[in-house]
């Protein structure tokens, strides 16, 4: 399931130029369910040594500025982003400050919700066009002739794109699901020209890909897609995706 928040602004709203951590730790906060929101900070739906958190969300949209001199974004205006998640229970708790009136904080600011839209996200057949809402990535490590560990990025031009982000869908499912997927097809190509995004996550360069894309294959597997993202990272504000015509 994937909602729409809006927030109005009333007066400008400065954030570091990557703020996806700074948006991270908010909404995090905004659960309404201390025991919930220890569970996803902790440990999240594991799989061996892996652990899922299970939802997304987009990057703040709204009218901005860019202070590059400065390394930060003001917003005038209006804001809004979209949350998404495959568990229920994180919708609910976080809707749950809608009816408190309670304000999300991002950094300095205190927002008050205005509304929320709740996003339908219906497609026939066995595929769909999505946009990107945030960037994917998608990454493994590999070792170069000298031995040393480097964790390499891909890009939606490489063929082990798609297997990777099917694979990656797969061990979710496992997770929250804990069996596996009736139909393991699934399939992801660029059919717009993508725009890669080089993004610093708590020191950590990242390089993910914005764009639209066709998703097919298992339908259980693009409902996973489309609500708890695609890609790893999706927690951190990486892999938000939204069906489009």
């Amino acid at each position: 399931m994937k909602y729409k928040l809006i927030f109005p602004v009333k007066e400008e709203i400065i954030l570091p130029i990557q703020y996806q951590h700074i948006l991270q730790s908010a909404l995090l906060a905004w659960i309404d369910d201390s025991t919930y929101q220890t569970f996803l900070h902790d440990t999240g739906f594991s799989l061996g040594k892996r652990s899922y958190k299970l939802y997304t969300f987009s990057k703040i949209y709204g009218k901005f500025e860019l202070d590059t001199r400065n390394k930060k974004i003001i917003f005038r205006d209006a804001i809004h982003l979209y949350l998404s998640s495959c568990d229920q229970r994180y919708l609910t708790y976080t809707i749950k400050n809608i009816i408190s009136n309670r304000p999300l904080v991002l950094g300095n600011y205190a927002l008050t919700l205005d509304r929320v839209e709740y996003i339908e996200e219906v497609y026939e057949g066995n595929s769909c066009n999505v946009r990107t809402l945030s960037p994917i990535a998608i990454s493994s490590t590999l070792t170069r002739a000298d031995g040393a560990k480097k964790r390499y990025y891909y890009n939606p031009k490489e063929r082990e794109y798609s297997n990777m982000l099917r694979d990656n869908l797969i061990r979710k499912y496992k997770a929250f699901y804990e069996k596996d997927p009736a139909d393991s097809e699934f399939h992801i190509e660029l059919i717009r020209k993508g725009k890669e995004s080089l993004v610093f996550y708590k020191k950590e360069a990242v390089r993910a890909w914005n764009g639209v894309f066709k998703i097919s294959g298992s339908k259980e597997l693009i409902e996973l897609a489309l609500n708890a993202g695609l890609g790893e990272r999706n927690s951190a504000g990486f892999g938000c995706v939204m069906k489009i015509e």
